[in-house]
């Protein structure tokens, strides 16, 4: 078993005493892991010890939490939802824990549960305390710095996917470069078996031409199959979690309004009661410690808020899954604007803090094609698009359908490209970026996809203006290609 949590500055709240705690969890969930994973079989006791000491430490770590979010006055909604929330873990925790026969794989069971429930409460909640805490401390009111914390945290709650997709592509990177050496070493071999065996300049470039094809051709197999992979895997374990709490979620919210009518009937014979000045005074102190009129509308905007979210991260999901058509790896007929609308989701937070993007979409008719891989073509120009633009600017998609063809065209005012480069920008390898920050695969994976569909991938641009890109592909499809699959959603 690998280290089962490791520490990331994106854990970080900035409060010292909180992220020390932090790391100390870390370090006694990495330390446990060692130990089951140690060729020495635990004894039952050991194993029992160290998930104690690691549930003690939980609720130490709590406690102190708590206290700190009261002490700086932080919005009482929110510190009910977080108490409910570290409650709701201890109950969980102690469950595993008292139905554990000390077995080593229900040890990894509860590890697991453990490195994932803390990454995310780590990821959400804590830093929404923590960011709170500033807004307060700067002179926000603690409930306005609540709403603004939450409108914030809409970014960074995408974050951890996100990061995974980065450190894929840091993933395929890597092998990209490795590949690239092997090119090279094969190149130099080329040339010297070349120069013995007299072989003319025309031969050599070709040989070249179809290694660099040949590796084309691989990335974007394994990059495609991997982001697949991703989005299956999200989907199954987001989506179940998800159905579950939706549902009790909209069960409960009928209980609390079922409850809400009980209170307002109740309310409504207090006239009958006795007049008994301290069965009044009794009945109004209840009132005024409980804020019965504030818990009334914040406990119905808690469920709509919750919903609200449930629905964000099942949409996140669908765009997910209908970006990479994990499993749809063969011709099959797709709605090109839908693909479009997924990509720009999936790729949102590269374009979002610079770029308008505008739509132009026309209605389409289905296209046979590998959709993956033009959602991946799309997903390129985008990418670029936004990388293009250095302050602020505009991104227009639209999208036709020119005799038997569609026409999708990516428009973005950033710095343009000189007519120089753009006669190489298709070029396997050839990237304007700085090293290390693009492979030059990006393009070329993006004209040999539209090639393999009987397309064209044309650039138009101008010095200061901006670039244009236009995929035209035959609806269709290649001439030599099966049909296979229904249409695709």
């Amino acid at each position: 078993m690998d280290t089962a949590f490791q520490w990331s500055p994106v854990f970080e709240t900035g409060f010292e005493h909180i992220d020390g705690q932090h790391r100390a969890l870390l370090e006694m969930i990495n330390n446990a892991t060692a130990v089951i994973a140690s060729p020495q079989s635990a004894s039952i006791k050991l194993l029992e010890g160290l998930q104690d000491e690691l549930i003690e430490y939980t609720r130490l770590h709590f406690a102190d939490e708590e206290a700190l979010m009261v002490e700086r006055h932080l919005d009482k909604a929110f510190i009910r939802g977080h108490v409910r929330q570290h409650r709701d873990f201890e109950r969980e925790i102690t469950a595993i824990r008292e139905n554990s026969n000390g077995e080593q794989g229900e040890a990894v069971a509860m590890l697991h549960f453990l490195t994932s429930w803390l990454s995310f409460h780590f990821l959400s909640a804590d830093r929404l305390m923590a960011e709170q805490i500033r807004m307060v401390e700067s002179g926000l009111d603690a409930r306005e710095a609540h709403r603004q914390a939450l409108e914030q945290q809409d970014a960074a709650a995408m974050q951890p996917l996100l990061d995974a997709l980065t450190s894929l592509y840091h993933i395929i990177s890597s092998r990209n470069r490795a590949l690239t050496d092997i090119n090279h070493s094969l190149e130099s071999m080329v040339s010297a078996r070349t120069a013995d065996l007299g072989r003319d300049k025309d031969e050599l470039a070709n040989l070249v031409k179809k290694m660099e094809l040949t590796q084309s051709q691989l990335l974007q197999s394994e990059k495609m199959a991997s982001i697949g992979q991703l989005a299956a895997g999200v989907a199954h374990e987001i989506n179940n979690p998800v159905g579950f709490v939706n549902s009790n979620l909209g069960t409960l919210k009928g209980y609390v309004e079922d409850l809400l009518e009980v209170i307002d009937t109740y309310a409504g014979l207090e006239p009958l009661l006795p007049q008994d000045p301290a069965l009044q005074q009794r009945l109004a102190d209840m009132k005024k410690r409980t804020d019965l009129a504030y818990l009334r509308e914040d406990v119905l905007d808690l469920l709509k808020e919750s919903q609200d979210g449930l629905g964000r991260i099942k949409r996140i999901v669908a765009d997910l899954k209908d970006f990479s058509h994990a499993g749809e790896a063969d011709w099959q007929h797709a709605d090109l604007n839908s693909g479009l609308e997924s990509t720009l989701n999936v790729v949102w937070n590269e374009l979002k803090y610079k770029t308008e993007v505008l739509r132009d979409f026309t209605p389409l008719p289905p296209v046979r094609c590998v959709a993956a891989q033009l959602n991946q073509v799309f997903m390129n120009l985008l990418v670029n698009a936004a990388h293009a633009i250095e302050t602020k600017g505009t991104i227009t998609i639209s999208t036709r359908t020119d005799g038997d063809d569609v026409v999708v065209t990516v428009t973005d005012t950033g710095k343009g490209i000189p007519a120089d480069i753009q006669q190489r920008i298709f070029e396997p390898f050839f990237t304007t970026k700085p090293v290390g920050k693009g492979t030059g695969l990006g393009l070329s994976i993006a004209w040999d996809i539209i090639r393999k569909h009987h397309g064209t991938l044309s650039v138009a641009s101008k010095v200061g203006e901006g670039t244009s890109f236009s995929v035209r592909v035959p609806v269709a499809g290649p001439p030599d290609e099966p049909s296979g699959g229904e249409t695709a959603s």
